[in-house]
This record gives C-alpha cells, sequence and structure tokens, in this order.
C-alpha cells in the first residue's frame, strides 16, 4: 500500500497475557516508524 505521507507515521502494537489490566502483562512491545521517502525503522 502506497502511503503519500508529509510527517512520519508510527505504528504502535502490544502483545500481552490478556485484557484484564490488573491481572495481565505486556509481554512485549513494538513500533514502526514510516518516513515520507518510505524507509521504515523499527
Amino acid at each position: 500500500m502506497k502511503l503519500n505521507l508529509k510527517n512520519p507515521l508510527v505504528f504502535f502494537d502490544l502483545e500481552t497475557t490478556g485484557i484484564n489490566i490488573t491481572k495481565d502483562r505486556i509481554v512485549e512491545i513494538s513500533l514502526l516508524k514510516v518516513h515520507p521517502n518510505g524507509k521504515e525503522e523499527i
């Protein structure tokens, strides 16, 4: 998919053990930054 960006865009993803905020935990965090020129940073 081609994006026509003027500014960088960051995608944010969390991997968790569940959806209960008092019991479950975050086990992985991932960010992907896409620049207007198409360059990607993890």
